[in-house]
């Protein structure tokens, strides 16, 4: 029997342009960074305890227009920023010293009050999210080693570090409610999230080549739940599910071999991988995010300065962006804006993607002449000052007098009602036709509402969030 042809795709990187470029030195690197939820806000922890809130305005973004290169070729400019300062379309919205050393953990509420931090300092703090202006602090246990991995819900926060403990706080008052010792047998805990369609207070974490899960009240060390070794060491995971009737089916993971390896909890309760998928060979996967875009694809960085966007329905590969193109900035950190839009950061950079090629240049002459922002000058926001940023001023706004408007109501009222008359001495439509009016007359959620609505699914009913911080 003659041999089977295989015919394999191969996929060609993208040539999409980022729509913005956060630049440091080589004296404070990048270590963290966070999302806003619900605004075009992004903060950036750095290696020496810097925090830097950024405001962002995606239509001036998208006014940098292309250049002829050398090959007299269109080229499309990317806007790109040094962190302190600014450029049209930026706005520093406060920055601080945050913490004495390095900035290990970085988190929002889910409500995009409050921003939380985690120092090498071994100290937590709790910040409104628009002022920087510190509400809550505690510190970190006596002799805790340094931390890996700090996670953020509405019932708990939870902090793992280099020896596989986790501490377990309260998100309201952060006292600390629970200790578990060693769950990778001593190795480090380089990822943790939750697992999702199970009790809000059971979570997964990975180290060295084990996944774990386990619950946060439990105190006894055989409770944890351990996987088979995977001879291959897991540094990141998430679920991929968005969709509420699939969530929590299939969960990817990173590994350090260039894989990403295929979970399937309700098949075989996590004791091993189901499937895998190559990525990129003798190249660790190093961070992962879904994209919560119902379509069963993740976004994973590797350390060849590269993303991937891969479905885990197919274990296939469907899209590659470029972080850095001389491999040099190791993709370590993914996050999605309020809007979807993907966020990738390595030490040297991070990079704001647009969706699509059609977002990322606006048609059209723009002849405003802009003039940077004063970045100087920002007060200490671990102040006891409780400033906030002042609101933009309202413009007035001119038009009819209010005998024209309700003449003007009254006209299309009118109209309206000649219309309906007129549909109903037509012909029936069928029952097809009606319900694909209907269909039609439905307003599409914007992405904000559907973020907010994901992130409503994902809590409780009872409301145990850091937003309640009572008298602050």
């Amino acid at each position: 029997m003659a041999k089977k042809n295989s015919k394999k795709t191969q996929v060609v990187e993208s040539n999409l342009k980022p729509l913005l470029q956060w630049n440091t030195d080589e004296d404070s690197p990048f270590f963290q960074i966070a999302a806003h939820p619900t605004e075009p806000i992004i903060y950036l922890g750095l290696s020496n305890g810097y925090l830097y809130c950024y405001k962002y305005d995606i239509n001036e973004l998208k006014k940098y227009k292309t250049v002829k290169n050398k090959d007299g070729e269109d080229e499309v400019t990317i806007p790109e920023v040094t962190v302190g300062e600014t450029i049209p379309g930026t706005e520093i919205l406060w920055k601080t010293k945050r913490h004495k050393s390095s900035i290990r953990g970085l988190s929002m509420d889910s409500q995009g009050e409050f921003i939380i931090s985690l120092g090498n300092d071994n100290i937590i703090k709790v910040a409104k999210a628009l002022t920087g202006q510190v509400v809550k602090k505690c510190n970190l246990p006596e002799g805790w080693k340094p931390s890996t991995k700090m996670v953020v819900t509405d019932d708990v926060i939870l902090v793992g570090n280099e020896i596989g403990d986790a501490l377990v706080l309260d998100p309201k008052t952060l006292h600390l409610k629970n200790r578990i010792n060693k769950i990778h047998f001593g190795d480090a805990i380089n990822d943790i999230f939750q697992f999702v369609n199970k009790s809000k207070y059971k979570f997964i974490s990975l180290g060295q080549t084990t996944l774990a899960y386990w619950d946060t009240h439990n105190e006894d060390k055989e409770k944890v739940m351990l996987s088979d070794d995977q001879e291959d060491e897991i540094l990141c995971g998430c679920f991929v599910d968005n969709d509420i009737d699939t969530k929590g089916e299939t969960l990817i993971c990173g590994m350090g071999e260039g894989v990403l390896t295929v979970w399937k909890p309700k098949r075989n309760d996590l004791e091993d991988q189901m499937s895998r998928i190559k990525i990129c060979k003798d190249e660790s996967i190093d961070c992962i995010i879904s994209t919560l875009q119902d379509d069963n694809c993740v976004w994973c960085g590797c350390s060849n300065g590269k993303l991937y966007k891969a479905n885990a329905k197919t274990n296939k590969v469907v899209e590659i962006r470029v972080h850095d193109s001389d491999a040099g900035d190791e993709v370590t950190m993914l996050d999605l804006d309020h809007e979807y839009r993907l966020i990738s950061g390595g030490m040297d950079f991070i990079r704001l993607w647009p969706e699509n090629e059609e977002e990322l240049v606006e048609s059209g002459d723009d002849d405003e002449d802009h003039s940077d922002s004063d970045s100087e000058d920002f007060p200490d926001s671990d102040s006891d000052s409780d400033d906030d940023v002042q609101p933009a001023k309202e413009e007035t706004l001119t038009g009819l007098s209010r005998d024209e408007l309700l003449a003007e109501l009254d006209k299309d009222l009118s109209s309206e009602e000649e219309e309906e008359t007129k549909e109903e001495e037509e012909e029936e439509v069928t029952p097809a036709q009606n319900k694909r009016k209907s269909n039609e007359k439905q307003t599409p959620l914007t992405k904000k509402q559907r973020k907010l609505q994901q992130q409503q699914k994902r809590t409780s009913n009872e409301n145990h969030g850091i937003v309640k911080f009572e008298g602050l």
